[in-house]
């Protein structure tokens, strides 16, 4: 007990020190940072800086900045004495000796020095080496902002300020920074003071210092309002390298030029580092790795380029709204690729990261906001970056890319140079558009998990040259209890002769019915065709030409005979139907189901093999009762209902594979059948496989068996109802009068005398 009281006397003291708000009664204008006397054995440094600012409070007789690590000799004051100075953990604390009132401008002058602070990523890196630098945010730090690693600041998203750097070192070096460069002086000692600016306003962890043995590319780019350095440093033995892997470099600021606006700063500086890549502002840290003469790594030059606009420009306010940075970041890194390599090269990236998204949401242990996240997940790939980005995809296609874009520019001109929030952009684009985007981002960015969009066809009628077809859309949210509101998604209708034709449909609430008019009678219709919005759902189409077998989510294609070629539309919707059949001892999958979507050129044979597991299906396969089947549908107009299968050799009920020979589009699922409840072993062992015919029936069928005995025949309609009861006695089969009931399809249950179920099979009454 004494231990755990001592422990949290620690914690209360340490959350008293952090309580306190750096910045408190101040705005900073401007930084004018001195730093040199770098000693790379003992990885020290020395410097001064100067903090311009602006009285916000009355009567400020304490100012409270950040200094990480690094230990303070000397602080000034151009306005009036200090009266003393403290540091504790990363806080310097400052008693002026005259108070300061609301609007007077002051100037702070402190003196440090020491070891400076590193961490797995983050902080002044590389010591020992020759070469020395800082990454801005650490990925372990709490909060992540490290400007306070190397210069006394406000280190916060909001907190924003231009700067004049200077930093001294040996003759052999060169010192890049942010900013434009302004002039190197020879201090006649061995050693040179490089001066860089930057007159833009930005946030502490944006400005940056890279000390080393550096050479220059440079280019220029032709910009829409002015001409613009383009300059990569980096170690000399990689000069080399630098053209092919800066090889797009201008078409890729052109593209961004064009979408987002222009260039905000003031060059397209890199700068090789040991050590990942960050946003400094004119100044990108950018791996050495990546620096090795192809475009391997290109995506980086593009990601790191877009913060200039998301990041830097626009900074959001706070860490748990990062995917506002990231997210941004990680979208406009896919979406150059359709300026540079085209509309095919853009989609393919972002179907696959669209995959990747859906299945990280997926988890329950992933259910987390986008817009609300914990300090520890703030740079986490998957949480923030990937999902940001597929949402940032799926918000485009919501509104559409023109509009989308448009508003994206007149947002970045409304918050230049400041931050933003998730609501601000929610406002700003409903704002800019003229469309509402508060139930978008209810469902995508306020909410856990993730939607699941789904649309099937109902009905065709045929009007005149044109077909109305009949939808049923459905919501649901997976991880969360959400409701959408404004749920819009894009369906692409395929005809008998690969024509494609898209619609989109807009509705509120969990179940929605519309119709669509359409060029030609469709066989089939895909969901998100492109595979370009997070929707509950991964997708894969594949264009078959050859025999070779293809795989994707639990699916198996073995093409026994392709002529020409083959288009097939996988969509694997991580919900369970949406219509249960209802039937007796028979339990649909909850986790998942598939829409297959099929398209012939040529002759074909293809068999479909599903396959199942305990642990993907373990919702309903818990024993050897669970006995596995295949339940189909060709749309919504029918009922599930066991397709005709062979289960593969080796099969156990714990995994195996359901083979379809020759499969139909369609839907598809995987159910049990309780062979305890059914006693379905006894029954294959005794011979007494139940027949019905015709099938599908009109009017009339004839249900048959293998011995005379006693019992009754049941009608089960789709939705579990009784539809009709006929008692039999010694006989073998019966026949049973159909007109007059529903038509679509039921289950035909045989019963003994003592009312246990024999035996069950499906039946379609037209």
């Amino acid at each position: 007990m004494k231990r755990l009281f001592l422990s949290l006397v620690l914690l209360l003291s340490f959350a008293t020190i952090q309580a306190q708000t750096a910045g408190e009664g101040i705005d900073v204008t401007h930084y004018e940072i001195h730093v040199g006397d770098f000693d790379f054995a003992n990885r020290t440094l020395q410097g001064e800086t100067h903090i311009e600012f602006t009285v916000t409070a009355n009567n400020i007789t304490t100012i409270v900045l950040e200094l990480k690590s690094l230990t303070v000799s000397d602080v000034d004051c151009d306005f009036t004495d200090v009266q003393s100075f403290s540091q504790e953990c990363d806080f310097l604390t400052i008693n002026l000796a005259e108070a300061l009132v609301a609007n007077e401008n002051a100037t702070l002058i402190v003196r440090y020095g020491g070891n400076t602070f590193s961490e797995t990523w983050g902080g002044v890196e590389w010591w020992g080496t020759d070469y020395v630098y800082n990454l801005g945010v650490g990925f372990d730090s709490q909060p992540h902002n490290l400007g306070k690693t190397w210069f006394p600041c406000v280190d916060n998203f909001t907190d924003k300020a231009s700067y004049d750097v200077y930093v001294t070192t040996t003759n052999d070096k060169k010192a890049i920074c942010g900013g434009e460069f302004v002039e190197t002086i020879d201090n006649g000692d061995g050693t040179s003071t490089w001066h860089w600016m930057t007159p833009q306003e930005i946030a502490t962890y944006h400005i940056s210092f890279a000390v080393g043995e550096y050479d220059l590319w440079e280019d220029v780019y032709h910009g829409i309002e002015r001409d613009i350095p383009i300059e990569v440093y980096a170690k000399p033995s990689q000069m080399n390298n630098v053209p092919g892997t800066f090889v797009h470099i201008k078409e890729i600021v052109a593209f961004f030029e064009e979408i987002l606006g222009a260039y905000p700063f003031n060059r397209i500086g890199y700068v090789s580092t040991g050590k990942g890549c960050m946003e400094h502002t004119d100044n990108i840290a950018f791996a050495a790795s990546i620096i090795n003469g192809n475009t391997s790594g290109e995506e980086y030059v593009a990601h790191e380029l877009s913060h200039m606009w998301s990041g830097n420009l626009v900074t959001c306010e706070e860490a748990g709204d990062m995917w506002l940075n990231e997210g941004f970041a990680q979208f406009w890194g896919a979406f150059y690729e359709l300026g540079v390599y085209g509309e095919e090269s853009y989609l393919n990236t972002m179907a696959a990261m669209v995959n990747s998204a859906v299945g990280w949401c997926n988890n329950e242990a992933n259910w987390i906001p986008l817009n609300n996240m914990p300090l520890n997940m703030t740079y986490d790939s998957d949480a923030v970056y990937n999902r940001g980005a597929v949402i940032v995809n799926t918000m485009m296609n919501y509104m559409g890319r023109d509009t989308f874009l448009a508003a994206m520019r007149a947002y970045f001109q409304q918050y230049a140079y400041q931050t933003a929030t998730s609501e601000q952009l929610c406002e700003a684009l409903t704002q800019y558009s003229g469309i509402d985007m508060h139930g978008f981002f209810d469902t995508y960015v306020y909410s856990s998990g993730m939607p699941h969009l789904y649309a099937v066809i109902k009905s065709v009628e045929q009007a005149g040259e044109w077909y109305d077809v009949t939808l049923d859309h459905r919501y649901q949210h997976i991880g969360d209890t959400h409701i959408g509101q404004h749920n819009a998604y894009e369906l692409t209708f395929i005809g008998p002769e690969f024509q494609l034709e898209t619609a989109r449909v807009v509705w509120d609430g969990l179940h929605y019915e519309a119709t669509c008019s359409v060029g030609f009678e469709p066989i089939g219709v895909i969901g998100d065709f492109n595979n370009g919005w997070l929707d509950g759902k991964t997708q894969k189409n594949m264009m078959l030409k050859t025999t070779s077998v293809q795989n994707y989510a639990n699916f198996r294609i073995e093409p026994q005979v392709v002529t020409d070629s083959v288009f097939i539309a996988v969509e694997n919707h991580l919900v369970g139907p949406y219509d249960d059949p209802l039937v007796p001892n028979l339990t649909l999958s909850t986790k998942h189901f598939w829409t297959i979507n099929r398209c012939d050129f040529g002759e074909a044979q293809l068999k479909g093999a599903f396959d199942f597991t305990n642990s993907t299906e373990n919702d309903i396969i818990h024993s050897e009762n669970d006995s596995a089947t295949l339940v189909y549908r060709r749309n919504a107009s029918e009922a599930w209902h066991e397709i005709a299968h062979t289960v593969y050799p080796g099969s156990t009920w714990r995994h195996g594979r359901l083979v379809v020979d020759d499969f139909p589009s369609g839907e598809y699922a995987i159910a049990v059948w309780d062979k305890a409840s059914l006693k379905l072993d006894e029954h294959l062992e005794q011979g007494k496989a139940m027949q019905l015919y015709p099938n599908p029936a009109k009017g009339r069928v004839s249900v048959s068996w293998g011995e005379p005995s006693d019992g009754q025949i049941r009608i089960i309609s789709a939705e579990g109802k009784e539809l009709q009861r006929v008692e039999y006695t010694q006989v073998r089969d019966v026949e049973i009068v159909t007109s007059g009931l529903p038509q679509g399809w039921c289950t035909v249950v045989r019963l003994d005398k003592d009312g246990k179920v024999m035996e069950t099979e499906k039946l379609i009454i037209k």
